[in-house]
């Protein structure tokens, strides 16, 4: 537990936003593109441009907690998930926070920015990166006064059971420790159950969530947060006014329209080919591949000699895919990619298989 010791450093490194002519596997996102009422509330909602949204986005917050079955006291949207995160780390102004990682960056910057020293909870490679219990413990025998995990987990796919996150969210209440849970990806995973059933037991959990990855519109940064009443309340006293733009909030209540069977679609989508395309990088590329329940994998390169060599050689196929050597928890030789369209995988498959690595 001695390398619990050491805070984890800043990382400000993104996928997205290349060239056209790259084909992105980089971020995340439903291979399905937004749905077809998404893009027709968009077009709908140009002439709002001239009109101040409402100053907080209530509309899209008592949607979201019909859709959630959740009190809309409870909810509080924002201009992503990580504008909620950096101001969650503000206001609850934690002095000992502990992150699980390798995770979204985000998070620990976020608690750095608030002044925090955030401190890692490492998840190991040999036990395909799944939380020990054990390591949870010793973090808040530590004194850990915050935990922040993901689940599923980005990059690593792993996702913790309800039962198992109940009993870590549990625990944490009995040190009087918060519980932060990234659900940024739940709509993909193989069990999409959330931790929300939990909030009404667990006064110190806050659930973080996002509209743009299923709904695959991050230009529109959209987010939101759960969590007690009363926390939710604190939380919206500090937070910035119009943080949701009109168009964004249009199209947010379009999604959620056209939720149930896209989201049904999408799943049965990524099932398929996360399947194939796992196979096709262990069996015939020979790359070790993680158990994932997300739509994104995390494969390792033996005996990278190079760094972000096999990242390079994809770039320069057209084809870019997130080289995790810089992000804190992994190293050179991990990649992670997000499971895209039939032919865009095949693409990926076709150009990897001929990459020799250098000696």
């Amino acid at each position: 537990m001695n390398r619990l010791s050491v805070p984890i450093p800043i990382d400000h490194t993104h996928g997205g936003n290349l060239p056209g002519d790259c084909i992105d596997f980089s971020t995340s996102l439903n291979p399905l593109g937004p749905p077809a009422e998404a893009l027709r509330a968009y077009h709908d909602a140009i002439g709002r441009i001239s009109h101040y949204p409402s100053p907080y986005p209530h509309r899209l917050e008592n949607r979201l907690g019909a859709w959630l079955d959740v009190d809309p006291a409870m909810v509080i949207a924002a201009n992503g998930s990580t504008q909620l995160l950096y101001l969650a780390a503000r206001v609850l102004r934690l002095r000992s926070p502990f992150v699980v990682i390798p995770t979204f960056s985000e998070i620990a910057n976020a608690l750095c920015a608030a002044g925090a020293a955030p401190f890692p909870i490492f998840l190991r490679p040999e036990d395909h990166f799944r939380l020990e219990f054990a390591e949870l413990c010793a973090a808040l025998e530590m004194g850990a006064d915050g935990v922040f995990l993901g689940r599923p987990n980005s990059p690593t796919g792993t996702l913790l059971g309800l039962d198992e996150t109940a009993a870590i969210a549990r625990q944490c209440a009995r040190r009087n420790a918060w519980c932060v849970i990234d659900e940024a990806f739940i709509e993909f995973a193989d069990d999409p159950r959330s931790v929300c059933s939990l909030l009404g037991s667990i006064p110190k959990l806050l659930v973080l969530r996002s509209l743009t990855k299923i709904f695959a519109i991050p230009g529109l940064r959209l987010g939101y947060l759960l969590g007690s009443p009363d926390v939710v309340r604190e939380l919206r006293e500090a937070i910035e006014p119009w943080s949701v733009n009109a168009i964004a909030e249009h199209v947010a209540l379009a999604c959620l329209d056209a939720a149930g069977p896209f989201i049904a679609r999408t799943r049965a989508l990524i099932a398929e080919e996360r399947q194939i395309l796992e196979g096709e990088l262990r069996c015939r590329l020979g790359m070790k591949v993680f158990p994932s329940a997300a739509n994104f994998l995390m494969f390792s390169i033996a005996h990278e000699k190079v760094r972000g060599a096999f990242g390079c050689y994809m770039r320069n196929r057209g084809i870019a895919i997130r080289d995790l050597a810089a992000l804190p928890g992994c190293g050179p030789g991990l990649y992670r990619i997000g499971v895209r369209s039939p032919l865009d995988n095949a693409r990926l498959i076709k150009a990897a298989a001929d990459y020799v690595p250098e000696s």
